[in-house]
């Protein structure tokens, strides 16, 4: 089976095209079939924006990087790394697993060191 090629933007065209993200959504798309799932439910497209303006997709479970190689030829503008963050530095996207926060432990019976 033929790798999907990835382009470096997205179109820039027609109603909810957004050229920063649409050259992702095969990923997300291959990700959410794969029964992931997106950590931020509540928005409707699954992205966020950051206060410096970069947008970020986050998933409830690790991402497969060599599944992801094995289905898309990422261009050299969006980096795949071993844990399966994806970087698009052109665009100023990425897409993670986001990890659950360890809660806090106020445990007074152990010794402060």
């Amino acid at each position: 089976m033929p790798r999907i090629q990835l382009a470096v933007q997205g179109a820039d065209h027609g109603p909810g095209c957004d050229p920063r993200t649409d050259h992702l959504r095969p990923v997300i798309a291959f990700l959410l079939a794969q029964g992931n799932r997106p950590a931020q439910w509540w928005r409707e497209d699954g992205w966020r924006s950051d206060t410096g303006g970069e947008l970020h997709y986050a998933f409830t479970d690790p991402i497969d990087a060599a599944r992801l190689h094995v289905h898309f030829d990422f261009p050299p503008s969006i980096v795949l790394d071993e844990t399966g963050g994806i970087r698009d530095r052109v665009n100023r996207v990425a897409i993670y697993y986001s990890q659950p926060v360890k809660p806090l432990c106020f445990d007074l019976t152990e010794p402060v060191a």
